[in-house]
């Protein structure tokens, strides 16, 4: 298992509150993730200490929508790998204040916690999640 530090923000304007934890626990992770679930804010999963290969899994949420992206050092390019949505293509989501692309944007949280739950076993998500 990697070494991971977490970082969150709950909340959103002068009623967000955040913090970051080195070397969290899955419960740590959980406990958050389930923060965002009931409301607004992100967090953010990082490796430490790995020069190539996925770096971070992050989460932006607001009130039932979700932006998941991994960010991944190739050993040439940065590539941010998406979760991406076909059935809302053509659509546009507000999520924290940006406008996102329908396709970019994930409905069911289940998905959001199966992809922070394998990058924290593996170190990675499949690209059949996220590509």
């Amino acid at each position: 298992m990697k070494n991971y530090s977490l970082s969150w923000v709950i909340g959103i304007g002068g009623q967000a509150h955040g913090g970051n934890k080195k070397l969290p626990a899955w419960q740590d992770v959980d406990f958050y993730l389930d923060k965002i679930k009931k409301g607004d804010g992100s967090l953010t999963l990082s490796v430490v200490g790995s020069d190539v290969g996925p770096q971070f899994l992050q989460v932006f949420s607001d009130e039932g929508k979700y932006v998941l992206s991994l960010g991944e050092d190739d050993g040439a390019d940065y590539i941010v790998r998406s979760y991406f949505n076909p059935e809302l293509k053509n659509s546009e989501y507000e999520v924290l204040g940006d406008i996102w692309s329908g396709e970019l944007v994930c409905l069911d949280f289940s998905i959001v916690k199966k992809a922070f739950e394998t990058f924290f076993l593996t170190g990675d998500v499949s690209l059949d999640l996220l590509s």
